[in-house]
């Protein structure tokens, strides 16, 4: 008995020692230009915040990429600024639309060279639809940085298509009555340099084009427009 108690104890406790919690995720905070509503032809300055988690060790998941390979996640955001008739007289008789707010979710999958990513929001304030975002991208690295190039497709559901691109009867514009789908395509070059083992400075240049019915919709001055961000980024190891 004296052998068997210590015994017991020690065979309970490995598991507990063995599963070790760990968290490391990169949050990322800069500043972008787009267009002042999706369709305009005038650009504005915005808030840039990103996010990424490589390692999550809790509640039974085990996702590790250490590495920098394999499985990662993270959340997924997006702000878009009003857009009233005040501000855009072309918009007469068009709802305004609040300061828009998305929240939701990515998933991605890397290899040595390419990277493969698709993303989920919902609108939390300014509408309430549901957007996605697929994108894939080569790879170069060269030191301490990372190249990166490839292409996006947007996908919105009717309600989001709808707020933004639907022009009733009677406003200044032809009435049009815009569904979801595909409604935007593009390509992105990133550049990120890593500064240390913490921080690091990322850019791109983008450029996308409205298709489908957003880009038949009449609120669309330009199909096309053109994208920058500059970001800062600090990467957090945590082990518990």
């Amino acid at each position: 008995m004296r052998l068997a108690l210590p015994l017991l104890l020690t065979i309970s406790a490995a598991p507990a020692l063995a599963q070790e919690r760990a968290l490391a995720f990169d949050v990322g905070l800069g500043v972008q230009s787009y267009a002042a509503y999706e369709g305009s032809d005038e650009y504005v300055p915005a808030p840039a915040l990103t996010g990424s988690v490589t390692t999550f060790k809790m509640f039974g998941l085990d996702i590790d990429r250490g590495d920098g390979l394999g499985f990662g996640f993270g959340p997924s955001f997006r702000a878009l600024p009003e857009r009233t008739a005040k501000d855009h007289a072309r918009l007469a008789g068009i709802k305004d639309v609040d300061a828009a707010f998305e929240l939701g979710g990515r998933v991605s999958y890397r290899w040595q060279n390419a990277e493969a990513w698709a993303a989920v929001r919902k609108g939390v304030t300014g509408h309430e639809g549901v957007v996605g975002d697929l994108g894939s991208d080569m790879i170069a690295e060269r030191g301490a940085t990372e190249f990166r190039f490839g292409p996006r497709l947007s996908f919105a559901d009717a309600e989001y298509v709808n707020t933004y691109f639907d022009v009733p009867a009677g406003a200044g514009l032809s009435a049009y009555d815009a569904d979801g789908g595909l409604y935007k395509v593009g390509l992105e070059f990133g550049v990120r340099h890593d500064l240390s083992d913490v921080w690091a400075v990322q850019g791109s240049v983008g450029w996308t084009r409205l298709v489908g019915d957003a880009g038949d919709s009449p609120v669309v001055q330009s199909r096309d427009a053109g994208t920058v961000s500059v970001s800062l980024v600090r990467s957090f190891d945590l082990r518990f």
